[in-house]
């Protein structure tokens, strides 16, 4: 039995459009421009999250952000995503 079968037919969504959401300023490449946003991402990246931070990039670059916010010790953010 295939997972087709199992799980049936998954229609691909794209995400809500976000009004006024936070967007990164780079559409490819680096993504951070001062040294301290740089070096954020190179710990994030240090941690081995596989898909997770790719795809963080990906709604920063399509303005998918809603909030984040950064406390001692935990960085939350709300996004729209599928």
């Amino acid at each position: 039995m295939g997972w087709n079968s199992y799980w049936g037919y998954y229609k691909p969504a794209k995400p809500k459009e976000v009004k006024e959401g936070i967007r990164a300023k780079s559409k490819r490449g680096a993504i951070g421009e001062t040294w301290w946003s740089k070096r954020w991402i190179d710990v994030l990246e240090s941690f081995d999250m596989g898909a997770r931070l790719s795809r963080g990039r990906s709604y920063a670059r399509k303005g998918q952000v809603i909030s984040i916010d950064v406390q001692k010790g935990i960085v939350t953010a709300k996004v729209q995503g599928t």
